[in-house]
């Protein structure tokens, strides 16, 4: 690398103030699996260095840095100081590491730096691997100068000696070749400068000190605050007679300058830094600010002008928002939208929020331009057309738009909510449960406790048995893709997409019934082999109409029916209470049976009055046939029929994907239910006439 040229003719060279300075040190270990190498950054050896007192006039110093904890801020290296190849401060692509960790032990400086992992950056693998083979070993610190304290020479021909008593490394670099140790990483005409205090001693000429008497010193404090290299004007030169001594300076008010000084570039920093991490800009843009000393007017004009750049290509920044009832502000907007446009679909099933009625009358086209306004993408002179396809399509893919989200959000509740009103009656005469996933459930039936024996004095007791008895069954999935076209979105058509939604939570709540409705209709085969309802079962009654012979056969039979105990079973009470009929003509005879009269003479007393609850359901009916009915225990005293929806989801699920194949949103229905029936001992047939 070239000597540090001096300053231009014309321009003054900077008081107290230095650019980034560099010092060279090995490296000291590397650890190839987790790609991090241990430094040695410095060592505070003495370096020879060169200052420029005039446009031609350079003096040579001796440069000795101080290595303690209180001499070196640390705080850049902790904060994760960029590792960067030769010092180049200009571009991200210079970065091809970090510094982890930075510490003082024993009069170095020592850090761990990180490289990133294989492939990420093609320059920092083939510097580390540089690196590891032994090929490249210098590292080379770059730092600025906080406060030097100056030791004049005694002798001629003695270079002065600066004790730097308080410096702040910026960044750890890669280099080739060991840099002079004058020369800087920019020349002076183009690097920001750092101020610093200089404390020195105050002589007259260096011709006094050339003799050996005793030099006179005092403090002279440092200017407020450096001229300007670029426009400040080299000050007169001193007459051929004159001799050029300098005024003695006023400590009070050189103190005070520069406590001002101090106290305004921490409030530049800390300003240039929180607006970085406000706006989640990289650290290296804000590091180049600071490190470039550019004004915080400045910056912020700097920082806008990255954001528009970033808007531009479609990422967005993230708004700074405040919590609302415990939501972030993009959920809360959201919520809000959604029951906007579920009010719209049923006004009488969604009331209207306050915080929706922001954004009542607003047709789907005007959600879609707010969630890509929201995100950041300008959708200023586009169609209807254009910006469904970019709220949906090109902007759901990259996740920047939360209109399909919307969409999403509106079609579940709107699904549940038809579900839910959707009459399912088999609910009041089975028993439900949940599966924690496929496999094959196998419901156990635990027969009663064994019938108590007489005990003789002095005799032992005998073992008895509790029967069991299992069948088994496992959830099914069923499911269904709907699709919201773009047509549909730019046409407002919430009507077509309100009947599709509803209808696919009739059909949910329909699928239920429809199989558990089936285990009565189809009489399928239990695991002891005979069907559900058969005579072997003691269940199946003799075809007649709903009449008080009819259900006295019924409750003959089912007071018959005994545990599963085996040889020493036990009656079990069994007692009906629900009877289940098709509409018609079984309807009507079940709900006189059980109705309460008042008679005119005993044998006109209804015996079956409010014994039974009548369920009338649809499926039961049976065309250009005779009509059969039912009778069920409770199902909290026997097992009759088991049904079972997944764990965590007893509601039909709904997902949703950009479309592709259709050019909209497509809307997939998963339900998870399964329905069986356990045991023939709390159901009747009877086939009816």
């Amino acid at each position: 690398m070239k000597p540090a040229q001096p300053p231009s003719r014309g321009v003054a060279p900077l008081a107290n103030a230095l650019p980034m300075q560099t010092r060279l040190a090995p490296v000291a270990s590397i650890e190839a699996e987790t790609r991090t190498v241990e430094v040695v950054w410095t060592t505070g050896a003495s370096v020879r260095r060169r200052r420029w007192t005039g446009f031609d006039t350079a003096i040579d110093y001796e440069e000795i840095l101080v290595v303690s904890r209180d001499a070196v801020d640390l705080s850049r290296l902790d904060a994760g100081a960029p590792v960067l190849d030769s010092h180049s401060q200009w571009t991200t692509r210079a970065i091809i590491g970090v510094v982890e960790r930075a510490w003082i032990d024993k009069g170095e400086g020592r850090a761990a730096l990180r490289f990133p992992k294989p492939g990420v950056d093609e320059a920092a693998d083939r510097l580390f691997a540089l690196v590891t083979d032994g090929i490249v070993r210098n590292i080379s610190v770059g730092y600025h100068i906080d406060k030097v304290r100056v030791e004049r020479p005694k002798r001629v021909g003695e270079p002065e000696r600066w004790f730097v008593e308080r410096w702040t490394p910026h960044e750890l670099s890669f280099v080739a070749v060991g840099a002079d140790p004058g020369a800087q990483v920019r020349s002076a005409e183009d690097a920001p400068t750092f101020p610093f205090e200089l404390i020195e001693p105050f002589s007259r000429t260096m011709e006094t000190a050339a003799m050996d008497e005793p030099v006179q010193t005092r403090e002279a404090a440092p200017e407020a605050s450096p001229p300007n290299a670029h426009t400040d004007r080299a000050p007169p030169a001193p007459a051929a007679n004159e001799r050029a001594t300098p005024a003695p300076p006023n400590p009070s008010i050189a103190a005070a300058d520069l406590d001002q000084v101090r106290t305004e570039e921490r409030e530049r920093v800390g300003a240039i830094f929180g607006l970085a991490d406000r706006f989640k800009l990289d650290r290296a843009f804000a590091d180049d600010l600071v490190t470039r000393g550019v004004a915080i007017e400045e910056a912020r004009r700097l920082i806008l002008d990255k954001l528009a750049r970033r808007d531009e290509r479609g990422a967005g920044h993230t708004a700074v928002s405040f919590p609302a009832g415990g939501l972030d502000a993009t959920v809360t907007r959201r919520e809000a939208l959604v029951e906007a446009i579920l009010h719209r679909l049923a006004p009488v099933a969604f009331t209207m929020t306050d915080r929706a009625r922001d954004y009542r009358g607003m047709s789907l086209v005007d959600v879609a331009r707010d969630s890509l306004a929201v995100a950041g993408q300008a959708t200023r002179g586009m169609t209807g057309n254009e910006i469904v396809h970019a709220a949906t399509r090109a902007a759901g893919l990259h996740s920047s738009s939360d209109f399909p989200l919307i969409l999403a959000a509106v079609a579940g509740k709107r699904l549940r909510q038809a579900y839910q009103v959707t009459p399912r009656t088999f609910t009041r005469w089975t028993r439900g449960t949940t599966a924690p996933d496929f496999k094959p459930m196998y419901p156990t039936q635990i027969g009663n406790f064994p019938p108590l024996k007489p005990v003789m004095e002095g005799a032992e007791f005998t073992y008895g048995t509790i029967a069991e008895g299992r069948e088994t069954y496992k959830l099914a999935t069923y499911g269904r893709i709907v699709a919201l076209t773009r047509q549909a979105i730019v046409n407002d058509d919430l009507r077509a997409f309100d009947r599709a939604l509803n209808t696919a939570g009739q059909k949910a709540a329909e699928l239920e019934s429809a199989l558990v409705y089936n285990e009565l209709l189809a009489n399928g085969v239990l695991a002891d082999g005979v069907a559900l309802f058969h005579a072997t079962h003691g269940n199946l009654g003799t075809a007649a109409a709903i009449s008080e012979a009819a259900l006295s056969q019924a409750w003959e039979l089912m007071a018959q029916q005994k545990d599963i105990s085996g040889a020493d079973a036990e009656y079990i009470s069994v007692i009906p209470r629900f009877i289940l009929v098709p509409p018609g003509t079984r309807s009507i005879e079940a709900r006189k049976m059980i109705a309460a009269v008042t008679p005119a003479k005993a044998a006109d007393v209804n015996a079956f009055a409010n014994s039974l609850e009548p369920i009338e359901e649809p499926r039961l009916y049976k065309p250009g046939g005779p009509q059969p009915w039912w009778l069920c225990a409770d199902p909290n005293a026997i097992d009759t029929i088991e049904y079972a929806h997944l764990e965590g989801q007893t509601e039909p699920f709904m997902d949703q994907r950009v479309g592709f194949e259709v050019d909209g949103v497509e809307f997939k229905i998963r339900h998870d239910f399964a329905a069986k029936a356990l045991d023939f001992r709390g159901l009747f047939y009877n086939p009816g006439v």
